[in-house]
């Protein structure tokens, strides 16, 4: 059963329409789901970040890569309520014309992170 759930939201997620996803309700809604979903991927994300900004600065990698993991799961989890948030109020514009509340709008539109950024 829980293999069918997310298969059906997996085909969800590919059945939102590029022409209908133009900025309004639906890609609302659409951009909501894939933070939901891809939220856990900011750990990663900053944890290399990090592992490349400490190796131009220190020996110390480890406690670079820590600090990313840490860093990540905080970014993760401001992903992941910005998601809840575009889910639950999709059919509401707020914020002002449907604007994402967390940047970049998906945790890829920065892959791989500049660690200068």
């Amino acid at each position: 059963m829980k293999r069918i759930i997310v298969m059906v939201l997996m085909m969800s997620l590919l059945a939102v329409p590029v022409s209908y996803a133009d900025q309004g309700a639906g890609h609302k809604l659409y951009r909501g789901v894939v933070n939901i979903v891809t939220s856990p991927v900011e750990i990663p994300k900053q944890a290399r970040a990090y592992w490349i900004k400490g190796a131009q600065k220190t020996d110390h990698i480890i406690v670079w890569i820590v600090t990313g993991g840490i860093w990540g799961g905080i970014q993760g989890i401001k992903r992941l309520g910005s998601g809840i948030w575009d889910v639950v109020s999709f059919p509401v514009e707020k914020p002002a014309e449907f604007k994402p509340l967390f940047k970049p709008s998906y945790v890829f539109d920065e892959w791989p992170r500049n660690p200068k950024s």
